[in-house]
């Protein structure tokens, strides 16, 4: 290996260097309307991004959440999705944005931006064609975010626990290369108890959790007449106000998505899940 040791440098950043990084955290790219994001100025560049949680919990309303801001900004995002076909997994974005904007034709301005891939109906089954696929889409698309839902349900994930590992780091490769935001979907372990919001809990590689920036562990209690919606903070790794907050949100049952969210207390939700054994 011939190493570059001018790569080495000491932990001094001069002015100028100084005022880049700060400008760099406080910009907001990605706008949003959930405080959940705005907490840490919108999806970051050049990082991961990492949603864990229950099966069944409303992970892929999440996704479809971020997409429908997303092409609401007229951003280009690379979708791929691995459990369902594009054409049932986009319907909700489609009823949404003609509920929005009347027509089918302004519906398509925004949802253009989205370019759409299914592992359902493709053939990719390595891990080499998967990336140059999704390195050379952003690239011909101009695209700002790749969205991945789900990793865990996946070919990638019936990788070898250390495959997975060497796999989950070059997304993180992809996000500082092609300098956008990525974002990727996980499955709890089974048996997991949400009380606790832990993204160790995550099922496979434990690289997932630590190749992110920025976590994200979600949770839905159910019970005989309601069904709320949980998400946490777990990581923000340049932005410690957003850090290990809690949000109860908000689910708008016309448009498919989450709407807005309230801030509570870790007790605030332990209170509401303690009632539940498990």
């Amino acid at each position: 290996m011939k190493f570059d040791y001018d790569l080495v440098k000491t932990a001094y950043l001069d002015d100028e260097a100084y005022a880049r990084v700060q400008d760099e955290n406080n910009e907001t790219v990605f706008k949003s309307g959930l405080k959940i994001f705005s907490d840490h100025n919108g999806f970051r560049n050049g990082e991961v991004h990492t949603f864990i949680g229950t099966k069944g919990c409303g992970k892929s309303t999440w996704a479809k959440t971020l997409l429908a801001e997303i092409a609401w900004q007229e951003k280009g995002a690379l979708l791929y999705i691995s459990e369902e076909s594009i054409d049932k997994y986009t319907l909700a974005l489609n009823r949404m944005f003609r509920l929005n904007n009347k027509t089918s034709d302004r519906a398509k301005e925004y949802l253009d931006n989205i370019v759409t891939l299914s592992e359902m109906e493709t053939s990719i089954s390595e891990g080499e064609d998967f990336f140059k696929i999704i390195e050379n889409l952003i690239d011909s698309c101009s695209l700002d975010i790749f969205i991945f839902d789900n990793f865990t349900t996946a070919f990638l994930s019936e990788l070898h626990i250390s495959e997975q590992s060497k796999i989950l780091r070059r997304f993180k490769e992809v996000a500082i290369k092609k300098n956008i935001p990525v974002v990727i979907f996980f499955h709890t372990s089974k048996n997991v108890d949400p009380r606790k919001l832990d993204g160790d809990s995550v099922k496979g590689s434990g690289t997932a959790i630590n190749i992110g920036s920025y976590n994200y562990v979600i949770y839905q209690h159910k019970d005989t007449s309601t069904i709320r919606n949980f998400i946490h903070t777990e990581k923000a790794r340049y932005h410690s106000r957003a850090n290990k907050k809690v949000y109860e949100v908000m689910y708008n049952y016309d448009l498919g998505t989450f709407t807005g969210c309230d801030q509570i207390t870790m007790q605030d939700y332990r209170d509401v899940v303690v009632e539940k054994k498990w």
